[in-house]
């Protein structure tokens, strides 16, 4: 593959990474650096190189500095100093969650860099590269940005220190953090700093985050959140503080304040989704889709491959899922592409040599809500779920769109001279589908390979309720119709159901009747995640404040002998766990389950 992409591309396609590219394209200086802990990758899925590439496309000039060796200033002086600001990201994904499993294990690949390769990037990221740029360069202004910044852009909890921590706005030191996707609030950064706008004056731009200093301007009205300082004090004040903000994560929401026991945070609402045509512009860019070519004889990027012709349809997910943070970061308003923007991407991919023939997914968060809306359209609504527990009256649940993107997939597929496989592999938020037995139709007839990675997450209403996901009979009623779809498209395919253990409120017994449900089916379920805390996420909030959003107590599974137990009655199949499980059956005094599970185990460990 590194041939292939060697001989498409080489160095003048990407942005640049060196002083050496900088002069080939007779730059005194970059306008703007960014900073990443992943290695350079020119794909959309990547936000370097999206933002990157839309700063391009306003005419600034953008160098990527990847990886830097943080244990000196060199490689930070190396591109010489930004003319407007450094823009520092930890990666893709939170440098955390990257770096160690749910259990506290150091994780053994880091696929965001060459040949899976570790250690290429230091702890906590934001941090130690906001330091290095200030002692490069003092006086140019530091904007955090990326997935960590935006989600531990206020006081937040993190897991492998077990710890309450600070906004990383205050920890970094830096001037200002961009929260959500970005692309607005970056372009206007820059365009303040370009006309001369102080740093310190540029404190009311929709998606960001600013330190408050003596002089700093504060808005009429804003929300005042607990203290660091009180939530390190009742844990409480975690759920309070969470809830809080909630009500006001929307584009229309009024500003926060928040004391970080060091100086306050202001933060402003998010920035208001991308139109239709902002997001064509946004992913029409010049996309090589292929790591930087000084990665070809490191081994290139795992992290690339399942993602490299893929296609993004749409942003956002109006879901609500307690443990995810989608709705702080993409915001729950889906922002879609046009069909034809879509369709043009399929036919420039099929051209490339070194298209491989398929399209591995057309998505977005939840693929099936591509083309709803709120009929509203004034984006100010403080629910966290559209569909939960009901669906909201005023979103619009209609198929015609997603139905009419998938017939012109069709369309293009049939008269492409080439043979071309195209997927939808994003999740599919199975109680929605419900409400279009076409949309399964089409979806188990002509975009399914074989699987499809479904999330029930549970088998307990009770623990199903707290995730924020409609009851376990709606994962058995798609399971029915996606069922007779195959098999009317003469198709035999199989639904690969995931699961989360330990989730907060999620008792023994609650995994134990997952368990009985699953040998009851036979299923052996590989899709399985140990519940984390993710910031921002109610159930972190959960996790932390031992209390539902209703404040009321729940159980919650902490330490290393709770969470194995959960995660082994999910994996009861595999040997390893038997012992573990067998324990604990029997003080339930459930013999013959035990000895289902014994056999069980026994023919897999032999297959």
């Amino acid at each position: 593959m590194s041939k292939l992409i060697k001989r498409q591309y080489d160095e003048s396609d990407f942005l640049p990474m060196t002083a050496e590219q900088l002069k080939v394209r007779r730059w005194q200086q970059p306008d703007i650096i960014l900073v990443t802990g992943d290695a350079y990758v020119d794909h959309p899925s990547f936000g370097v190189a999206l933002i990157g590439r839309f700063l391009e496309s306003h005419g600034y000039k953008v160098a990527i500095l990847a990886q830097p060796n943080w244990q000196s200033v060199d490689d930070f002086r190396a591109l010489g100093k930004p003319r407007l600001f450094w823009g520092i990201t930890s990666g893709a994904v939170d440098s955390r969650l990257n770096e160690y499993a749910s259990m506290g294990h150091k994780r053994r690949q880091d696929v965001y860099s060459p040949a899976g390769k570790t250690g290429l990037r230091p702890g906590r990221p934001l941090l130690v590269y906001s330091q290095r740029a200030r002692q490069a360069y003092k006086d140019v202004p530091i904007v955090l940005g990326g997935l960590e910044a935006s989600l531990r852009r206020l006081v937040h909890y993190d897991f492998i220190e077990d710890n309450i921590k600070r906004s990383v706005l205050t920890d970094a030191k830096a001037d200002i953090l961009v929260h959500g996707m970005g692309e607005t609030a970056i372009l206007e950064i820059a365009r303040r700093l370009e006309v001369g706008e102080n740093i310190r004056e540029i404190t009311n731009i929709a998606g960001t985050a600013v330190p408050v200093y003596k002089d700093t301007k504060l808005p009429e009205k804003c929300v005042e959140l607990s203290a660091y300082e009180n939530i390190k004090a009742d844990s409480k004040l975690f759920m309070t503080a969470w809830k809080d903000y909630q009500k006001q994560c929307n584009p229309q929401g009024l500003p926060v304040l928040q004391d970080q026991g060091s100086g306050k945070v202001l933060v402003n609402p998010p920035a208001k989704p991308l139109t239709i045509e902002e997001m064509d512009a946004l992913y029409e860019l010049k996309f090589t889709r292929c790591w930087h070519p000084s990665y070809d004889k490191l081994g290139g990027i795992a992290a690339l491959e399942p993602v490299k012709f893929s296609i993004t349809s749409h942003r956002g997910c109006f879901g609500g899922c307690s443990f995810c943070s989608i709705f702080f970061h993409q915001g729950k308003y889906i922002s879609c592409r046009s069909q034809q923007s879509i369709i043009d991407e399929i036919e420039r991919l099929s051209r490339r040599s070194d298209f491989n023939g398929t399209i591995n997914d057309i998505g977005g968060p939840t693929a099936n809500m591509y083309g709803m809306y709120c009929k509203q359209k004034i984006h100010n609504c403080s629910r966290p779920s559209c569909i939960y527990p009901d669906v909201c009256k005023n979103l619009n649940l209609d198929y015609s769109q997603m139905l009419g993107l998938m017939d012109k997939v069709m369309k293009f597929k049939k008269h492409c001279q080439k043979k071309l496989n195209v997927y939808i592999a994003s999740g599919v938020r199975h109680d929605l589908a419900l409400h279009s037995k076409k949309y399964i139709e089409l979806l188990a007839g002509e975009f399914v390979g074989g699987h499809l990675k479904v999330a029930p997450e549970h088998y307990s209403d009770k623990v199903l309720k707290l995730m924020g996901k409609s009851g376990f009979n709606k994962f058995e009623e798609f399971e029915k119709i996606f069922d007779q779809a195959s098999k009317k498209a003469h198709k035999k395919q199989y639904l690969v159901p995931y699961f989360i253990s330990s989730h907060p409120g999620c008792s023994d017994d609650d995994a134990l009747d997952l368990t009985e449900y699953l040998v009851a089916r036979n299923w052996r379920p590989r899709q399985v995640q140990d519940f984390v805390p993710v910031p921002m996420s109610l159930s972190a909030a959960m996790y932390v404040s031992h209390v539902d959003a209703d404040m009321k107590k729940i159980y919650v599974s902490k330490g290393h002998s709770s969470k194995r137990l959960q995660m082994a009655l999910l994996q009861y199949y595999d040997r390893k766990n038997y012992r573990l499980i067998a324990d604990f059956l029997k003080l339930k005094h459930k013999s013959k389950l035990l000895s289902k599970i014994d056999m069980i185990s026994r023919r897999h460990n032999r297959d």
